[in-house]
């Protein structure tokens, strides 16, 4: 899963149940971060319910926050801002992240999200582990959960349609069994690009209310899927792999000759895109990228990269999970903390 990884290690109506107040940690710079997002200004969630904001790139200042949940995902609208969760939970904060509301925690359901993406200031989506899917469409005063089927696999979607012929309570249980994990949604203009579990990439053009999935030669996990240009879009995931898409619905294999899973994608331009990964793996990938020889399945010793590709290694070899560009710096957040990177 999308951080899901380390976030691990380390119902329609909100629940009334209440979650402890984050710990004011000392070093929490250097503890396990896991997104960040920024605007005019910056916002790092991670462990423990920790969330730090910046409006320089330089200083930063842990807010309090009423929960103690991991905090895997951030997204920024405006003053308002969305975090999200293990413990499904998801916070509010309409100061630009100075100060945390509630909006939705249901520890039950045993599931955390991974991401969360707003449309606007009214219209959000975050998702997560086992297809778990809730939609707003008033701010985050209400989410509802929804489910989509069309994330499976033919081969699953036809499984399923023979179980509800017979049983629907058991299909409804098989759904909500089966169901991939959802690891990260990207929007490009009106097109809404979906990366998760076992294979899974998937598009929608109406904000998520329907999906199609693509057929995509590997059955590993994808964390991120980004346009590189007008005509190319990446996904990246286990063990370094990443595949382009140039003609619709078309991907194709990309070698780097990296086995370190690969987490997020941060564009430098409309012609290099950087992946960030495990043990401290930067890729950097450019425009046009090649079609490869090589397939996932091809022993690292017998891999031949692109000249398109390179790849470099940070000194503390520390998981990278994101990164932004923000006051002509490029921020990450990694396992050791906020992380100040040159990718040049």
């Amino acid at each position: 899963m999308k951080k899901a990884f380390w976030a691990m290690a380390a119902a329609c109506m909100v629940s009334t149940a209440s979650a402890e107040q984050a710990f004011m940690a000392p070093l929490v710079k250097q503890s396990v971060l896991l997104d960040v997002a920024a605007s005019e200004y910056m916002v790092i969630v991670g462990e423990r319910g920790h969330i730090l904001t910046s409006d320089d790139g330089e200083t930063f200042t842990q807010q309090s926050v009423p929960t103690h949940s991991t905090l895997t995902a951030v997204d920024i609208v405006g003053d308002n801002v969305w975090a999200v969760g293990h413990d499904a939970i998801i916070l509010h904060s309409s100061d630009k992240g100075t100060s945390w509301q509630q909006q939705l925690f249901n520890p039950d359901i045993e599931r955390p999200f991974l991401d969360v993406l707003f449309f606007d200031d009214q219209h959000g989506i975050a998702v997560g582990a086992y297809g778990l899917f809730y939609r707003t469409t008033d701010g985050g005063k209400a989410w509802n959960a929804e489910r989509h089927p069309t994330l499976l696999s033919a081969d699953d979607q036809a499984y399923l349609e023979q179980v509800r012929e017979e049983d629907e309570d058991f299909y409804q249980q098989e759904l909500n069994s089966i169901l991939p994990h959802i690891n990260r949604v990207t929007l490009d203009d009106d097109i809404l690009y979906m990366a998760g579990e076992a294979g899974l990439l998937a598009y929608s053009t109406d904000h998520g209310k329907s999906w199609n999935r693509y057929e995509v030669d590997y059955t590993g996990s994808f964390f991120d899927i980004r346009p590189l240009s007008g005509d190319t879009v990446v996904a990246v995931g286990l063990r370094g792999n990443v595949f382009k898409m140039k003609e619709q619905g078309v991907w194709r294999y990309v070698s780097t000759c990296s086995t370190s899973t690969l987490n997020s994608l941060i564009p430098l331009s409309d012609e290099r895109l950087t992946a960030l990964g495990n043990n401290g793996i930067v890729v950097t990938l450019s425009r046009p990228l090649p079609d490869s020889t090589d397939s996932p399945y091809t022993p690292i010793t017998q891999c031949n990269r692109p000249k398109e590709v390179s790849v470099q290694q940070l000194d503390d070899k520390a998981a990278v999970l994101n990164a932004v560009k923000f006051n002509n710096k490029i921020i990450g957040v990694s396992a050791n903390g906020i992380k100040k990177l040159n990718l040049d």
